[in-house]
């Protein structure tokens, strides 16, 4: 079940319980209202994560200290090197994601997501394993101006602001089974839905930008659901 709507979030009624839902929002807007109205809809110990920067990370995570239940999952930290450099800090060339459940017995599977070891083929690694599981710490995901993954305008520029696949790969399929239901209330150009048509998760995506919105339908419209996240 894929579901999208070009509307505000704070309009739209989810029928089902939410068993996962990612927020990639204005960062500086304070105006948490949307986190109330949605953390009510979460199954018991499903999950609730909000992707964030150094304008709102405080509030967001106070927010999500403050609901009903709430139980702190994980802190993600995103290198990227996009953005604007200012003269008067370094560059804060990383994005957060928190993650909070409604309990503590939220779904992990470690084990899905795995990453090189620094140590392997090495005397270092007596275990004789390649991968470990990955951490909070992604620093091996980017997502350049050349990837085929990008999404244009009609006059040809780029979509500002767009995640990778591999992205939500990270953060969504640790917690998440085939039949989920994920929700999406700043869809943008539907980089979560793409990953959920590919992974067998219910999906329901909600954008208020007609233009994002038009591309995000006509993304998933044409998705090849044979291509691997990689």
């Amino acid at each position: 079940m894929i579901k999208l709507y070009n509307e505000d979030n704070m309009k739209i009624e989810i029928d089902s319980p939410i068993d996962y839902l990612f927020a990639d929002y204005v960062y500086e807007n304070l105006d948490f209202s949307w986190v109330d109205k949605y953390w009510k809809l979460l199954t018991p110990n499903g999950v609730f994560s909000i992707m964030t920067d150094f304008h709102s990370l405080p509030q967001c995570w106070m927010k999500l200290l403050s609901m009903p239940n709430a139980n702190f999952v994980s802190h993600y930290v995103w290198k990227n090197e996009w953005g604007n450099y200012s003269k008067r800090y370094p560059h804060q060339c990383f994005d957060n994601i928190l993650l909070f459940s409604n309990g503590k017995d939220y779904k992990y599977y470690p084990e899905r997501v795995q990453v090189p070891k620094a140590t392997a083929n090495t005397k270092l690694n007596p275990s004789g394993r390649n991968t470990k599981p990955a951490t909070a710490w992604i620093g091996d995901i980017c997502l350049t101006t050349t990837s085929k993954e990008r999404i244009k305008k009609d006059d040809g520029r780029l979509i500002k602001w767009q995640k990778p696949l591999r992205l939500m790969q990270r953060i969504v399929e640790p917690y998440t089974d085939e039949g989920d239901l994920v929700v999406d209330p700043f869809m943008g150009v539907a980089t979560l839905g793409h990953w959920c048509l590919l992974n067998n998760r219910e999906y329901v995506g909600i954008e208020n930008n007609k233009q994002s919105f038009d591309l995000a339908e006509k993304r998933l419209k044409n998705l090849d659901k044979n291509e691997d996240v990689c």
